[in-house]
């Protein structure tokens, strides 16, 4: 039997973005856009390059996920040209 609960995150973002920030206790978001343009950036560089927006493609969800100790942060999710549905725990 199991002895923890989980709480999901459902929302629709649409012509809007999102930051999600360590604070919110994220560990895995799964991104589908349904409409428009979207993208997901981190913030994160490695050595001298620094991350750059990846665009989403209609109807194909992506997962990101972190280790189940440690919350993902500084994850800006653009749908400021379309629509993503998001659901994270």
């Amino acid at each position: 039997m199991f002895d923890k609960k989980q709480n999901l995150f459902t929302y629709v973002l649409t012509n809007d973005t999102l930051t999600v920030i360590e604070e919110y206790g994220i560990t895995a978001i799964a991104l589908k856009l349904t409409a428009g343009a979207g993208s997901y950036l981190g913030t994160k560089s490695l050595g001298a390059i620094n991350s750059v927006a990846i665009p989403l493609v209609v109807d194909e969800a992506v997962t990101l996920t972190s280790e189940q100790t440690k919350y993902i942060d500084e994850l800006l999710i653009d749908a400021s040209a379309g629509t993503i549905e998001i659901i994270a725990r």
